[in-house]
């Protein structure tokens, strides 16, 4: 007779929901990466046309500046919109965090079970093994004494 944990399919479905809350937690620091790389390359490009139009010699036209602020203005709010983003996205990882250390903590339990399951029923094979010798040593005895 082989063993059988009677709460296979809670111990199988807790380990799936682990592995769910694990590779959400994986998509959601892939989301964080993309926006800093993104936020890293607005900074980079505002720094970039701050440092073109300061290198500019001469009269500079009005227009161009108004359309120099706007464009500052425009990457100004974009990287403000990503910041607030990534904030989200990393209260969402703490979050994620949290639900993933409590998925992970109900999966050991149930591995705890049915390790002393399997504990118990192993016991209880060894018995009835020990059972069976125990017979066979007393039948063995018995028959032994009736042919002296």
């Amino acid at each position: 007779m082989t063993f059988h944990f009677p709460y296979e399919h809670i111990l199988s479905l807790k380990e799936r929901e682990k592995d769910l809350s694990l590779s959400e937690m994986g998509l959601l620091i892939i989301k964080k990466e993309g926006i800093e790389k993104e936020l890293h390359s607005l900074a980079q490009k505002r720094h970039d046309c701050i440092s073109q139009w300061e290198q500019v010699e001469g009269g500079t036209f009005i227009s161009d500046i108004l359309q120099q602020n706007e464009y500052l203005d425009f990457l100004d709010l974009k990287i403000t919109r990503l910041e607030a983003e990534l904030k989200a996205v990393e209260q969402d990882i703490a979050e994620q965090k949290e639900e993933l250390l409590l998925k992970q903590k109900e999966e050991k339990t149930w591995h705890l079970l049915r390790e002393k399951s399997l504990d118990s029923y192993m016991e209880q094979q060894k018995k009835i093994e020990q059972d069976s010798l125990d017979e066979i040593a007393a039948i063995r005895h018995y028959h032994q004494r009736l042919s002296l």
